[in-house]
């Protein structure tokens, strides 16, 4: 401690903001990229299968150094699942997990990028409910993307493209879409629906001094043919990832 003004002893550390906050047991985290429509300039749009390769890529890293529950991510967002990690400590938490996120990727795809974090409290049943939030937005950003892309290569100016699609229903630009031969339906699963990966116990088998040895162990499955979250299938996949957390 130093001596401040008025000759009071000044503990510094508790004038840190956050420092005595803590986040929930188990919690959601969020992560989100900033300004990525100028960082991924020169990448493929609406979507870049490399791009989605280096996102999940990087998520399985977090995965294996940190252990959450899952990643589901689409676009440059990530949303985890951990359980009392750093002490539940809310300015570590979002401040390495962002940053360790932003410097393996930043890595994977030559160019610099950051993310910055939130904390999302959910209990084990609202989980479910949380992820369909999280598809839903999934499913309008591929929408938009794939309208404003497209109507871009006719109008040629980005404000222009805009102000036409504002306040245009789903409907709408589906059909637009369809007129130029696009059917927003039958694009790629993991454009439409997200990508998820979580922990499964697998058993495998190998030979060792002369005899085939079985053994268990757990693996990072990538899956980028999701059902939807509130479908039957669905809810058996949430149910099963969670019962390996639980």
């Amino acid at each position: 401690m130093s001596l401040g003004q008025r000759g009071k002893r000044i503990n510094w550390k508790w004038r840190e903001l956050y420092v005595r906050l803590l986040s929930p047991s188990v919690f959601i985290l969020r992560i989100d990229g900033r300004n990525f429509t100028n960082v991924l300039k020169d990448f493929e749009k609406p979507f870049d299968i490399r791009f989605a390769k280096a996102m999940v890529e990087t998520c399985k890293e977090i995965m294996r150094e940190f252990n959450p529950a899952f990643a589901y991510t689409f676009s440059d967002e990530v949303s985890f699942l951990f359980r009392e990690l750093f002490g539940c400590r809310v300015e570590k938490i979002n401040s390495i997990i962002a940053s360790e996120f932003s410097s393996r990727l930043s890595l994977k795809l030559g160019i610099p990028v950051s993310f910055d974090s939130r904390i999302i409290y959910a209990s084990f049943d609202e989980i479910s409910d949380y992820l369909k939030f999280r598809q839903d937005e999934c499913w309008r950003n591929h929408i938009n993307s794939y309208a404003f892309y497209t109507l871009l290569k006719e109008i040629g100016d980005r404000r222009k493209t805009q102000e036409f699609l504002n306040g245009k229903k789903s409907s709408e630009i589906h059909d637009l879409l369809f007129e130029r031969g696009i059917n927003i339906s039958k694009t790629p699963a993991w454009q439409r629906r997200g990508i998820m990966l979580y922990w499964e116990v697998v058993e495998l088998e190998k030979e060792f001094e002369g005899r085939k040895v079985r053994f268990k162990r757990r693996v990072i499955i990538e899956n980028w043919d999701l059902p939807l979250f509130d479908s039957e299938e669905g809810k058996k996949l949430i149910e099963k990832v969670l019962s390996y957390f639980r």
